[in-house]
């Protein structure tokens, strides 16, 4: 393997260390009320959503594929993809939020989404388990929590999400 290869997959990986964490901290800033109702779908169980989220699976690959086909029309399938996955990526942060708030009780709650987004996001660079596994399993989920909280109410715990623990 030539070094110029191990340099490229070594930057593709921290490119994606840095990248998806900080997709989940833009959507605690822009979109606090919708990351506390992904928060509280994702502490319900994430078997209902990751069943869930199949069905967006299922649609994304055959929007894809059906754009692929037409003629000049492979730049869109490119952007309708890369647009649903991030919409998936951007439901897992609910349970990056989860993992973070478990792990890190008494921080902030975006210190709790930095910290529990670089778990995740660390557990899916584990070679073969976090790429074939782990990685798709988050997306899959992630549209099953943004499915889940689309037709919820607004959460009991927005603001208490939001709210820093006082300090003594």
């Amino acid at each position: 393997m030539l070094f110029s290869t191990v340099l490229v997959w070594l930057l593709i990986a921290l490119a994606f260390v840095v990248a998806l964490p900080a997709l989940w901290m833009f959507a605690l800033g822009f979109w606090p009320g919708k990351v506390a109702a992904l928060r509280q779908r994702a502490e319900g169980g994430l078997l209902k959503s990751f069943m869930l989220g199949l069905l967006p699976l299922v649609l994304t690959v055959i929007v894809i594929s059906v754009l692929s086909k037409v003629p000049k029309l492979g730049a869109l399938a490119v952007l309708v993809g890369g647009f649903l996955i991030t919409w998936g990526l951007l439901g897992a942060a609910g349970l990056a939020a989860v993992i973070g708030e478990r792990l890190w009780p008494l921080a902030e709650p975006w210190r709790q989404m930095k910290q529990g987004g670089l778990t995740l996001t660390c557990g899916a660079l584990l070679p073969v388990v976090g790429w074939a596994v782990l990685l798709p399993s988050l997306a899959i989920v992630g549209w099953g929590l943004q499915v889940r909280a689309w037709g919820s109410r607004k959460p009991e715990r927005e603001t208490a999400a939001l709210e820093a623990p006082e300090s003594p």
